[in-house]
């Protein structure tokens, strides 16, 4: 008796939210399956509070909000894996990974024509002549010691224009 009428309750909840819920899941234009994990898990969160919520469907509304922006998080974190150093390797020159590695070769070498002169210079030094860091930090007149702040700084910048293309 006590698990159907909560059943119920969750139902009616979910059914007056639901012009909501599907506001909020374009506005962050989150995948339907993904968006309806993200409910469970915000519906899980609420039963456990159920006892403290005075307005439910407030509740739920922002605590979905907050699943939602660690979700784009992730999400954002996930597509960075593809700018990291390591992809920059690609630039390097051939490797032994077929059309995938030329796939992203060329789109890494895209991203890279669009930086500043200075920043595309230290990328193809670093990453495309492979010298090593100090190497490139006396070829381009910085401290040696700058250079990862520099370097960081590229990649943050190649990270934003992938992410503008997603």
């Amino acid at each position: 008796m006590h698990d159907r009428s909560s059943e119920m309750l969750l139902a009616g909840l979910l059914e007056r939210a639901r012009p909501r819920l599907v506001a909020l899941r374009a506005s962050f234009r989150i995948a339907p399956q993904d968006f309806e994990d993200l409910v469970q898990e915000s519906l899980l969160a609420l039963w456990r509070k159920r006892r403290q919520v005075e307005n439910p469907e407030a509740w739920l509304i922002r605590a979905l909000r907050l699943e939602c922006l660690r979700y784009q998080r992730k999400e954002i974190r996930r597509r960075q894996i593809a700018v990291d150093g390591a992809a920059l390797e690609l630039l390097a020159g051939p490797g032994d990974g077929g059309g995938t590695d030329l796939g992203l070769r060329f789109d890494l070498r895209r991203l890279v024509r669009c930086l500043p002169a200075r920043q595309r210079a230290l990328i193809h030094l670093r990453f495309g002549l492979g010298l090593t860091a100090a190497e490139a930090a006396q070829e381009l007149g910085y401290q040696p010691a700058s250079l990862k702040k520099t370097t960081t700084r590229c990649l943050h910048a190649l990270r934003r224009k992938l992410e503008g293309e997603l």
